[in-house]
């Protein structure tokens, strides 16, 4: 599958599901997603309004280890959030890129950044491919998507080996 191919069909799985965002407001390229969000917009109380930081960075970090993973699906290993400015409403962008993959694991690094540049929120994952197999493409996905996409992430692949690490840059 090429790899616009297999980006298009995450952003239709991710848009496609009741708290996805709209296909617009999701960028994906090999390793790295931009995803567009509002944070702060309904009433309530103060964990749910952080856990909608959470939500941005985690579907944002999933998307980027998932852009590497054409057949399987990934999972949520560990995952830490730093929230930086917890009293932050209106539109923000998350964008995760991808850290560093050793195999089977997969490290992101993501940032929720407002509209004036500022860190909202910054988090860190580690994902796994799981055993379950993506759907196929369906007719639905759009294969030549004219949106931009972010630039690919530039990532350190590292093997292990009997005699220590080896880091194939």
């Amino acid at each position: 599958m090429v790899d616009n191919q297999h980006f298009q069909r995450l952003k239709h799985m991710y848009s496609s599901l009741p708290s996805g965002a709209a296909a617009d407001q999701v960028a994906i390229s090999y390793g790295r997603v931009e995803l567009e969000g509002t944070i702060g917009t309904q009433q309530a109380g103060a964990v749910v309004e952080r856990a909608s930081h959470r939500w941005l960075l985690s579907d944002a970090a999933s998307l980027a280890a998932g852009s590497l993973q054409k057949e399987h699906y990934v999972t949520t290993k560990q995952f830490t959030t730093d929230i930086v400015d917890a009293d932050h409403k209106g539109p923000v962008v998350a964008t995760a890129e991808v850290a560093m993959v050793e195999a089977p694991r997969y490290v992101v690094q993501a940032v929720l950044m407002s509209d004036d540049g500022d860190v909202v929120a910054e988090a860190r994952g580690v994902f796994e491919a799981t055993d379950d197999h993506l759907p196929e493409s369906s007719p639905e996905v759009v294969e030549n998507d004219a949106a931009p996409t972010p630039p690919p992430a530039s990532f350190m692949p590292v093997h292990t080996t009997p005699y220590g690490l080896l880091c194939m840059n």
